[in-house]
């Protein structure tokens, strides 16, 4: 385990250049068994357990109070089970609101029960519980079903917490409903507008050029035109943090006769994406790409990812990625448009690399797990790109019309032909045979994008109209099907539910 262990004069013990100490057999009970790992300080208790598969550190907690209240009470454990199943804690935080406000008749109450007894759990297994709490619901088919009616709105925008709903002919512009999960009132506030965002719907620009809206459970991003409207959130509240224009000095804005109709045309084509507090812009126009820290304020990198004007197709940023789908049009009747996938990685501010990969057709979405990206596109095959420490380790390519990685990032789930198979990435950098494995499960259609809500269950359409499947890919069946009226259509897909509307209704799906 490559520990450096050595003993002190006085007995204590130094672990990798860290005294602990030992605690001495006097100081046991002698009414209590005999415990050996009373001898050993915690952090020779947590580097074993580490070391031990997933199943056993889940048992250990079932041996006696010192393994559930000490030993496995550790947030170095369950931190590092939680990364390796791409579990988030501020995926799940809306769970431990709901835990703290709990019943009797709630679903996790025989975990409450065990806390009052045992005591509080380390923040990171409790985050895991949480995401236990949600795999048992779907597995137990627990899907509460939320109705909220709509009114007339101009464009809406959905996330596990909360739903945004704009009309520009409202008094009031911007709604916001607060999701409090299945069983909680759903709260209405209006969103307060900046002053220059309040003049753009007066002068009626915002039919000409639509808002754009991103969130997620810290900020609210609203975006015209390279301006953006940023919001905080906190305790459900959403206060005005600033509004700024990308690409352009501090001071501009000031002046009224800033945001003139050329500028707006000049600026109408850009496309965006958020991760935690990081907002990437890209202005195809210029084929510029901009990275802004939205707790700072400071937009901290510029990038030229093309050397003349280009189709943005899609974008994704990650902590340390970006990636952009482009198209380069033709620049006469002999030449065929180029469609590229480029990825950037960085460590910290400085750019280690860039990879392009030519396609034959354009990018639909960029989806991404710790050490693979997938590039969906338009063309007969995908390309998977497979990373070792940040930089590039190679790329493979896999004939699907549709992908999904799975959240312990060790298959990935793609459909042929109304199919669903299985590819077994462990076993490809192993050289062995059986890398793919078809899933028996009914047709599916192939104009979906596979979903993944979890390590263990997949979105996918069914091919008889207005149905989704959710395929339980370790008993390869399928828990639940969902019929919908004609109209309705799928508008997201979170950590915490599904949510489907159409004109007149909102549908959400709570897995919580």
């Amino acid at each position: 385990m490559n520990i450096d262990c050595t003993m002190t004069k006085s007995g204590d013990m130094n672990i990798d250049g860290e005294k602990t100490e030992i605690m001495s057999p006097s100081k046991l009970n002698e009414s209590e068994p005999y415990d050996i790992f009373k001898q050993l300080p915690l952090e020779i208790i947590n580097k074993i357990v580490l070391q031990l598969d997933f199943n056993d550190i889940l048992n250990l907690k079932l041996v006696n109070k010192n393994w559930r209240c000490v030993y496995l009470n550790q947030n170095e454990i369950w931190a590092r089970i939680c990364k390796n199943l791409n579990i988030r804690a501020i995926d799940y935080n809306r769970c431990l609101n709901d835990r703290a406000r709990h019943n009797s008749e709630c679903i996790v109450y025989a975990e409450i029960i065990s806390e009052k007894l045992f005591g509080p759990l380390c923040d990171d297994w409790l985050t895991f519980n949480h995401y236990i709490t949600i795999v048992e619901n779907m597995k137990n088919n627990h899907f509460p079903f939320i109705i909220i009616p709509r009114r007339r709105f101009n464009q809406s925008y959905y996330t596990d917490d909360y739903i945004v709903n704009i009309n520009y002919y409202y008094r009031k512009p911007i709604e916001i409903l607060i999701l409090n999960g299945a069983g909680k009132p759903i709260e209405r506030r209006i969103l307060p507008i900046f002053n220059l965002l309040r003049e753009f719907i007066k002068k009626c620009f915002l039919k000409k050029y639509p808002l754009k809206i991103i969130g997620n459970k810290r900020f609210l991003v609203l975006e015209i035109c390279s301006i953006i409207f940023v919001y905080s959130i906190k305790n459900t509240e959403f206060n005005k943090k600033f509004f700024k224009v990308i690409q352009k000095s501090v001071d501009y804005g000031l002046n009224k006769d800033d945001f003139n109709e050329k500028f707006l045309i000049d600026h109408c084509d850009t496309k965006f994406d958020l991760y935690d507090n990081k907002l990437a812009l890209v202005h195809p126009a210029t084929s510029t790409l901009f990275v802004t820290d939205l707790s700072t304020e400071e937009t901290y990198k510029e990038l030229q990812f093309s050397s003349r004007g280009c189709i943005v197709d899609s974008m994704k940023c990650s902590d340390y990625r970006l990636m952009i789908g482009i198209t380069k049009p033709k620049k006469n009747n002999f030449e065929a448009a180029k469609h590229l996938a480029i990825l950037h990685q960085f460590n910290r501010c400085t750019e280690n690399n860039r990879l392009k990969i030519p396609l034959l057709g354009p990018v639909t979405q960029f989806k991404a797990i710790g050490d693979c990206i997938g590039v969906e596109n338009k063309g007969s095959t995908t390309p998977f790109i497979t990373l070792k420490n940040n930089s590039v380790l190679n790329v493979f390519w896999l004939k699907c019309n549709t992908f999904s990685f799975d959240c312990t990032r060790n298959y990935i789930y793609y459909n042929v032909n109304k199919s669903i198979f299985q590819y077994d990435r462990l076993k490809s950098t192993l050289f062995e045979s059986e890398v793919v494995k078809k899933i028996p499960v009914n047709a599916i259609s192939n104009l979906f994008p596979l979903t993944s809500l979890n390590d263990r269950y997949l979105l996918v359409r069914s091919t008889h109209p207005n149905s989704y499947e959710i395929i339980d890919v370790k008993e390869h069946v399928s828990i639940r099907t969902i019929h919908l009226t004609p109209g309705y259509s799928l508008v997201h897909v979170g950590k915490l539910s599904m949510i489907f509307s159409n004109s007149l209704k909102t549908m959400v799906v709570a897995f919580n």
